[in-house]
């Protein structure tokens, strides 16, 4: 569990956020709903480094995480729940991807998750670093 501080002028803080469990929450403060929507939408794309994106789908926020896996492979989690993969072959040093079918994600979002894996934005597991040569 983790808690996070926003601070008025005087530097008391007025509204703290907390993730616990994975799970972001207003727990101190009063806040109307979309402004405290988009507080956590804000600290998830600042904190949670493992997040490229998210967007809303009907109206609920859809959590976009790509965690890095051993042998260049990553997982793709919408809201927790996998989704799809993406694989990086080091003998033809290309990227293939699989998507669960009836995924909410694109074709064009895995591409830019490449793009930001193949930039270093989004992390390889420690063992992969090594043999990182594209």
């Amino acid at each position: 569990m983790k808690d996070y501080h926003l601070y008025n002028k005087n530097g008391l803080a007025f509204y703290v956020f907390r993730k616990s469990q994975g799970e972001w929450q207003l727990a101190f403060g009063v806040l109307a709903d979309d402004i405290k929507e988009a507080c956590i939408d804000a600290l998830i794309l600042r904190f949670d480094t493992d997040v490229p994106e998210l967007f809303y789908h009907h109206g609920k926020r859809q959590v976009v995480e790509v965690r890095a896996k051993k042998y260049s492979l990553w997982h793709i989690y919408l809201n927790n729940a996998y989704v799809g993969s993406i694989q990086y072959y080091t003998f033809t040093k290309q990227f293939n991807y699989h998507l669960e079918d009836n995924c909410l994600l694109t074709v064009d979002q895995v591409q830019k998750y490449i793009a930001l894996i193949q930039r270093g934005e989004l992390k390889w597991t420690k063992d992969d670093i090594r043999r990182k040569t594209i």
